[in-house]
């Protein structure tokens, strides 16, 4: 059971309710390592928002560059990298910030959940340590930092929480870990938690469970949530509005109902087809043809069309920009023909 007493929400400082402003705002982000005929593309004109207690999801293929987009946002650039464009988080500049002020952001407003829990935390300190860490970079107090720690992960369904503290990572199970460190972003109430595809490696249950706390601890403390994963049925259960992300670039944009029963991209009609779900009738998994595409290694124009059943000589004149088709904002040129 989750202490909710121990959860108030976040208001604003005259008492008031906190305000609506994006938790995360990447504007026609792009990004390349190497300079000159040498650098290679890894993002082109990305453009994300997150509004405060709002679930957004990324979607897409293995390399399509939704992790390296979650990573942006908190300024976790690749060695040499070149970013140009915008990237907000709680109205701060990340790509001109300077290390504190990058170190400021992740200690008090954003966190994030990585995909494996064992790669996240010391294997040599022990769990508490890496609990009031932060806090205590944050001036409270040890003794009151420690409480906060045994808070945390009762919070999240530790059992003896007193005994876990003194307990190191190995001594825990993935499913167990994985609520170590959801308990770890969440220490500091985050205004944006990216959560990178942090149920992956857990069974269905254990699954169901650490959404639940997500949602549960998001609702409370008005978070918002970047969602990255390629569990179509996950997304759809748990985002308010969600992104198709396709070589380095978005190419859909909608809410999160109309896009699995309208999808108005070719790529993301075939990412619905090629995933087995547990709704509706039975139908056959159509596996979408030739392999996922690097941005550096796209064709001319639409990045999908050589994939695409429905590519025409149009679609290599140039990179399709992102139009308005039903509820979709949408980079394709026959949107139409996808959802008729």
């Amino acid at each position: 059971m989750l202490a909710k007493k121990t959860l108030a929400r976040k208001e604003a400082p005259d008492g008031g309710a906190e305000d609506r402003r994006d938790a995360l705002g990447v504007s026609r982000l792009s990004l390349a390592v190497g300079a000159g005929e040498r650098a290679i593309p890894l993002l082109a004109d990305v453009t994300v928002r997150v509004g405060r207690g709002e679930t957004v999801g990324l979607v897409g293929e293995s390399g399509s560059g939704k992790s390296l987009t979650a990573r942006t946002a908190l300024g976790m650039l690749p060695r040499g990298a070149r970013a140009t464009g915008s990237v907000t988080v709680s109205d701060v500049d990340v790509l001109s910030a300077g290390r504190k002020t990058l170190r400021d952001l992740r200690r008090t407003r954003a966190s994030m959940i990585f995909q494996d829990p064992r790669a996240s935390i010391n294997p040599v300190r022990r769990i508490g340590d890496y609990l009031t860490e932060g806090l205590r970079a944050r001036g409270v107090p040890a003794r009151a930092a420690a409480e906060r720690a045994l808070d945390l992960l009762d919070q999240v369904g530790i059992r003896d929480p007193g005994s876990a503290v003194r307990r190191f990572p190995h001594e825990f199970s993935g499913g167990m870990l994985q609520r170590v460190v959801i308990a770890g972003a969440l220490s500091t109430e985050p205004e944006l938690l990216l959560a990178d595809e942090p149920t992956t490696a857990l069974d269905v249950t254990t699954q169901a469970e650490v959404i639940a706390l997500l949602k549960n601890m998001q609702q409370v403390h008005g978070t918002g949530m970047l969602f990255v994963t390629h569990d179509l049925d996950l997304a759809a259960a748990i985002c308010d509005r969600i992104y198709v992300m396709y070589a380095g670039r978005i190419v859909e944009e909608s809410v999160s109902a109309a896009l699995f029963t309208a999808p108005a991209h070719p790529y993301t009609r075939a990412l619905l087809e090629a995933s087995p779900s547990v709704h509706g009738d039975k139908v056959a998994i159509k596996a979408i043809k030739g392999r996922p595409r690097a941005l550096a290694e796209s064709p001319s124009g639409c990045s999908f069309r050589d994939r695409c059943p429905l590519a025409g000589d149009d679609c290599a004149a140039s990179v399709p920009a992102h139009r308005p088709h039903g509820t979709s904002l949408v980079a394709c040129l026959h949107p139409e023909q996808v959802t008729p």
